[in-house]
Parts: C-alpha cells; structure tokens; sequence
C-alpha cells in the first residue's frame, strides 16, 4: 500500500518553506539551489479522472463539501514514481464530512504540521490575498468547519476545507492518533531553522526506516534559508504564487504587533485563546 507523508499547515504558516528544504534533502541530486525542487512535493488535489463529468462540475457549485467524497479515492490513485512514500502539501483541516475522511491511517505513513502565531498570520495572509485584517480576521475565526479556501473557482480538484485557524490545527493536532506526527512551530523554524530540520529528518528517518545524512542536512537546510527564497522570487516569478504579492515577503515573526490595532489583536487572542497559551503565543 502507497503511504502518504503529509506536509500541512493553514495557509501563510511556512509550509512551502518546509518543502524546499525536504525538497532538498531528499530529492536534490546536485550540489546547488534548484529552485523548481519543490515540485517534486506537490500539493494534493482531487483526481479530476473521478470529476471530469459536468454532473461533477454541478455537484461541486450546488455544495463544493461534495469535495469530500473524493479525497481517498483520490489518494488511492496516486502515481508514486520512486518507492511507496510520497509528500504531499494540504491546507485541508484533517476531518470527516458525512463519513467521508480526508485520510485514513491506511494511506498515511506521517503527518508533519507547521503551525504560526495567528495575529502574524492574519498579516501575511492579508497582505498575499490583499483582504483588508477584519476580514482576514473574520474568515480565520469562521464557523466550525468554515467556507472553503478555493485557490482556483474554475477548478474544484483544487478545493480545500480549511475551517477556523483552531479547528484546523486542532485536526491535525489530535485526528486519526495513530499516525505518527510531528508538530513545528514557524516561529522555532527562524530561530534554529538547523536543528529543527535536524530533528524532523530524524522523524522522517524514523517512520521510512532511512539512515540520517547529516551531511544532506547541512547542505539542504544552507540551500533552503529564507533568504535564498526571498532572492529567488526577487529575481524571477515564483511559479507557485498566484498573487501580486511577494510570496516570500518578510519571514520574520511579531510583524503583528505594528501593523494590528487593539481591537483587532483583541478579538483573535480571545477567540484563539486556549491554543495559543498551549502554544505559548499568549
């Protein structure tokens, strides 16, 4: 059976700075930032074989939750070139529409989870989706499980549910236990990105029963720094960004603390409250 490892994270929280870097320690042959690496961690979409149909098409507009009955069918179809592991990116929340599972222990070798101090992502994704802070603020408190977060309307392979801001990290925090699962805050990601990557080969070594390259580490994490990102996409289009935004913009954390009012830091801090004390936000 094909395993997933998934790399997920809501949106704005440094999941395709994580992939870069796993991108390099796994898949980089060369001794030198390939910029296109990333690639080779994609991120996960509806097999469009099972929704080509325009009963499909109506079923998605009259209810885009209609999504759910195809995630695993959708992951048992996947074309896994080298091995039976592959990385997959999602900022789907890790739940259960109707009895229709985002994934199943079956499907999935690990999970790994970058979560970020809300009030700065209310920022970064302010700034990417160029929606003023109350409405990003708005759309992150959401209902339980709240509207979807569609990357491309025209194209519902790409749906992803991601509910509120706690809903989503909680799934992925507690859902389907016996998935062995890794939790990364972004903010340790800045201050010891090195051991950090460290520690989450050593999990991933782990869970593939692989050696640790120590070496590879070293070499991946010096070609995947912020930096080297931010200057990539300084100098050409990032293929994955679909705003006129900077993808990359400033990586830094506390970047909340000019740019929200009180009212506005206010109103997250109280809904978000109990993880962000657990997290140590607060």
């Amino acid at each position: 059976m094909n395993k997933i490892i998934w790399i997920t994270s809501y949106p704005k929280s440094g999941n395709t700075w994580l992939r870069y870097f796993l991108g390099n320690y796994y898949f980089n042959k060369k001794d030198n930032f390939e910029p296109e690496i990333i690639k080779n961690i994609k991120k996960f979409h509806i097999n469009k074989e099972l929704i080509s149909s325009n009963s499909h098409m109506k079923d998605f507009i009259k209810n885009p939750y209609n999504v759910s009955k195809y995630w695993i069918e959708s992951q048992q179809k996947l074309e896994i070139k080298n091995g039976n592991v592959i990385f997959l990116k999602t900022h789907n929340a890790l739940i259960n529409i109707e009895n229709n599972e985002f994934t199943n222990s079956e499907l999935s070798l690990a999970i790994i989870y970058i979560v970020r101090d809300p009030r700065d992502v209310v920022v970064s994704y302010s700034k990417y989706r160029n929606l003023d802070y109350d409405k990003t603020i708005d759309h992150m408190i959401g209902s339980t499980v709240s509207v979807p977060y569609v990357r491309d309307r025209k194209d519902p392979a790409n749906i992803e549910i991601t509910g509120s801001w706690s809903f989503h990290y909680n799934s992925w925090k507690d859902g389907i236990s016996i998935i062995p699962r890794m939790i990364i805050k972004y903010e340790d990601l800045l201050s010891n990105s090195e051991e950090i990557f460290t520690n989450l080969i050593k999990f991933l070594s782990g869970v593939m029963n692989l050696e640790v390259n120590y070496k590879k580490i070293i070499s991946s994490h010096n070609f995947s720094t912020f930096k080297n990102l931010k200057n990539f996409e300084k100098n050409n289009n990032f293929f994955e960004n679909d705003s006129s935004e900077n993808f990359f913009r400033i990586g830094k954390s506390g970047n909340w603390k000019k740019e929200l009012n009180k009212a506005q830091i206010k109103k997250i801090e109280e809904s978000f409250k109990v993880e962000m004390k657990i997290l140590g936000y607060l």
